[in-house]
């Protein structure tokens, strides 16, 4: 996949349906989180030759709605043969990394796509998707499932047509006219059972650009190629699926305000509040998807939050949006304790006070989409005050982070810094 036009960090299809739906290899619901490194060549007439990154990857596959890396989709039809359904993409614009914090082009691609399930190992799969200013391109695809016991692997194929809007704007960087091109890829993607829920994740990929498209002066290279590299936790087969879990779906309710420490230092207890008191306000929705990690009773739950940060006298109110897994582990202390961590993507409509200040001091341009984490602990109110009708109550201290992991991923407009928010949350499980 060129990284320019459809590097959507779906590195990855091992949770995914968009391909092998039917396979008996993988489970009606799946789950996995992982990290790991990305390196890929620049295809631009410039002086730095590659690039890498740290992507972190979420999976999950649901009755109607699944995550794939950096990507994910909605079906809308399931049949035997056929289905079909909406689907966004993380594209990344790979440019020497000098660039990467000014220019921040990574962006999600959307639209929708038909899938012909050939076998239960094959797919082809036809789609049309465009970028936020309506530059469109589509491509047929294709991908072969192999299972090897502890390791299975996916050999891939892709013809993709691009759009002479598009094939302008990212092949022309936007000052040359090359019209509407093609390009050819094919690869292998997959992973390996280390121990238990552990595996070894990787995926490498060339792509093939027309000759139109590499003879039009910006870019310096026709063959482009990606690998990556990581290590990912996923569920194991025999574990429970959602129906049999006896975990419970969440809502959480937090309130909190901004500090100036950073997330390391607040693990340290240091913690300075910030004196603009800039607040916030979460609603988050958890659905399980497993019980147990490595035999451990850790729960694991699929995320959704809608953040309101509210106006203060530094900053006008807006909205930030999180997809994340959390997981809980709970202990006896004399009553019921849980300490949680969740790994995962935010999107803001703006950047808040706290967070521009700190990337800014830190000599960075701040970035809308970044990586998000959540670090809790809470007690069971029902034990707490021996009330069994609030056994399902939880009241906790969470702190709510967003940041670019430490200028390693150009996903996240390769920044330094982030914010945080010390905050306070009622969660019941229904």
């Amino acid at each position: 996949m060129s990284r320019n036009e459809s590097s959507y960090c779906n590195f990855l299809l091992i949770s995914s349906t968009a391909f092998a739906k039917n396979s008996d290899i993988y489970k009606k619901e799946s789950w996995g989180v992982g990290i790991g490194y990305r390196t890929t060549n620049v295809l631009y007439d410039t002086d730095e030759g590659h690039v890498g990154d740290v992507i972190p990857l979420l999976f999950y596959q649901g009755e109607n709605v699944y995550l794939d890396g950096l990507s994910g989709g909605v079906y809308i039809y399931q049949g035997e043969r056929f289905s079909s359904g909406l689907e966004a993409k993380a594209r990344l614009f790979d440019l020497p990394k000098r660039y990467q914090n000014l220019i921040q082009a990574t962006q999600l691609d959307f639209g929708g796509g038909i899938t012909f399930h050939y076998t239960p190992e094959m797919d082809i799969k036809l789609s049309l998707l465009s970028d936020v200013d309506g530059r469109t391109y589509s491509a047929l695809s294709t991908q072969y499932q192999i299972n090897g016991g502890r390791w299975d692997a996916q050999p891939f194929a892709m013809i993709e047509a691009k759009s002479s809007r598009f094939n302008n704007a990212y092949y022309g960087l936007f000052h040359k006219d090359i019209g509407s091109g093609f390009q050819y890829t094919a690869g292998i993607k997959g992973r390996y059972q280390l121990y238990e829920n552990l595996y070894a994740v990787g995926k490498s990929s060339v792509t093939l650009l027309d000759g139109k498209t590499y003879r039009n002066g910006a870019v310096n290279e026709r063959v482009d190629w990606d690998a990556f590299l990581g290590v990912a936790f996923f569920n194991s087969p025999g574990q429970k699926t959602h129906s049999q879990l006896d975990n419970k779906a969440y809502i959480r309710m937090a309130t909190g305000v901004a500090t100036e420490s950073s997330f390391m230092d607040i693990l340290g207890f240091h913690n300075k509040t910030d004196p603009n008191r800039n607040k916030m306000s979460s609603l988050f929705y958890g659905h399980p998807i497993a019980d147990s990690l490595f035999g451990m009773p850790i729960d694991f739950y699929l995320t959704t939050g809608y953040v309101h940060h509210h106006k203060s006298n530094v900053q006008s109110s807006f909205s930030e949006y999180v997809l994340a897994i959390k997981a809980y582990y709970t202990f006896k202390w004399p009553t019921r304790w849980r300490l949680g961590f969740a790994e995962g993507v935010s999107y803001s409509e703006k950047i808040s006070y706290i967070e521009h200040k700190g990337v800014m001091n830190n000599g960075y341009y701040p970035s809308r989409f970044m990586n998000y984490l959540d670090l809790s602990v809470d007690v069971n109110v029902g034990d707490l005050i021996g009330n069994k009708t609030l056994r399902n109550l939880w009241l906790g201290y969470s702190v709510h982070h967003r940041s670019g992991i430490f200028t390693q991923s150009s996903a996240f407009g390769r920044i330094k810094g982030g914010s945080d928010y010390n905050t306070l949350y009622l969660q019941w499980d229904f």
